[in-house]
This record gives C-alpha cells, sequence and structure tokens, in this order.
C-alpha cells in the first residue's frame, strides 16, 4: 500500500528545530591534490559522516579551494547612488552566454590581512576609491557544495564622484568597469520578473540585505558623516 510503513521500521516525523548552522562529527581522509597547477587547487577527499538512522555513510567530494573572501556593496547615501561594477567571468559566458556580470567589488583576504582590511583594498582596487566608512552585513558560502569560499559582505560608504569609468589591478590581469545606479533602480531589480536582471549572488545579497536593512544602513551613514 503506497506510504504504509513497513512492520518492524518505524519511522519518526520531523521535529521542529532552531535555525542555525552545525558542526557535525566526521572522518575525513585527504586532501589528494587533483587539479595540478591551474588557477585554484582542487582536492579531494572521502568522507565518513553519520547517514541514515546513524549508519555510517561514506562520500566522495571534490572542492574547488577558494578560502576567505570579502565583498563590499559601495553606497553614496548623498547621492542616492550605489556604485557597482562590470567584469568578464568565463564560468558565467560558458553558462548562459552574460559573460559580463553586475557585481559588487569583491576578492580573496589575503594571509595575514583582516576582512576590513582586504574590503578597503579590494574597494581601492575594483572601485577606484577608497571606503570612507565600513559596517558589516552578512557572511555566507555561495556554493558550498563545490568549493570551500566563505565571504564576508561589507557595506562601504564612497564619494561616488570620484569614481572612475575604469580601475582593475593589472598585476592580476583585472579589468572592471565602474557604473552608478541609483538605489530606488535597483530595489526595483530585486523584483523583476524571472529570469531577472543580475546573475550574481554576491550581488544579490548585498542588495537584498540592504533591502531589507536600509533604516540601519541610514543610520550608519548618518553615524559616520563627519562632524560639521
Amino acid at each position: 500500500m503506497s506510504g504504509e510503513r513497513r512492520a518492524g521500521a518505524p519511522q519518526e516525523g520531523a521535529q521542529r528545530e532552531a535555525l542555525g548552522d552545525r558542526a557535525v562529527k566526521v572522518a575525513l581522509e585527504g586532501p589528494a591534490d587533483i587539479g595540478g597547477d591551474g588557477f585554484r587547487p582542487y582536492h579531494r577527499y572521502t568522507v565518513t559522516l553519520p547517514g541514515a538512522g546513524g549508519a555510517p555513510l561514506t562520500q566522495v567530494r571534490d572542492i574547488l579551494r577558494v578560502g576567505p573572501v570579502v565583498a563590499v556593496l559601495a553606497w553614496d547615501p548623498a547621492a542616492g547612488v550605489f556604485a557597482l561594477i562590470r567584469q568578464f567571468r568565463l564560468a558565467a559566458h560558458v553558462a548562459t552566454g552574460r559573460g559580463e556580470l553586475v557585481e559588487i567589488a569583491a576578492g580573496r583576504i589575503e594571509h595575514g590581512e583582516t576582512a576590513a582590511f582586504a574590503a578597503r583594498r579590494e574597494c581601492g582596487e575594483e572601485l577606484g576609491v577608497e571606503p570612507l566608512a565600513l559596517m558589516p552585513m552578512l557572511s555566507f558560502m555561495p556554493t558550498p557544495g563545490v568549493t570551500d569560499e566563505h565571504a564576508e559582505l561589507f557595506l562601504a560608504l564612497v564619494d561616488a564622484a570620484a569614481v572612475p569609468a575604469e580601475a582593475g589591478e593589472p598585476g592580476e590581469a583585472e579589468h572592471t568597469r565602474p557604473f552608478l545606479l541609483p538605489a530606488e533602480a535597483a530595489m526595483e531589480a530585486l523584483v523583476a520578473p524571472a529570469p531577472g536582471l543580475i546573475g550574481n549572488v554576491f550581488t544579490l545579497a548585498a542588495l537584498q540585505w540592504f533591502a531589507l536593512n536600509r533604516a540601519r544602513a541610514e543610520a550608519f551613514a548618518v553615524q559616520s558623516a563627519p562632524a560639521k
């Protein structure tokens, strides 16, 4: 009979739990380097963890090693605009044919850097302007099934009038095209019909955070304004 439970194999229903990621006790074998000398290290692990009913479950998983990164939503509250960038991404080009993504300034946290220091550096490199002030927004993992990339997002107050038309770090073969977008137009883009106007999850997460926390962002701007 469809949906009938087998005798001797009682099943419990899902229970209510508090929200939040948590640690799990696992056994790891690896990493084995399977990426050669590519742009990022690529490692393979064998993982044993509790499965159904607590029985051991073994998985073989490959991880692209990116590590900690920062991303910065640059905002000029006086001008009412965000400073975003356009940058070519090969994966987007291959996946959708639209390789020039709308992004926020972002990059790796280098060894010895704090997240805030890296955020300031990336803002200067990719947007061409230094933040006047930084406010932590949120942290997340964009693709935890594929990579160990862990992002910390910041809101940066900037002077939009100082943003150049081109930027990027030449030593990293990087070219970005900053542009200004009115905040209200960005908020409208969040409710555009599918498939939407923005494909980059960093940009979407940052703008959605701003939409939900705009009062906090505006209070931060007032608190950070230079004394007259």
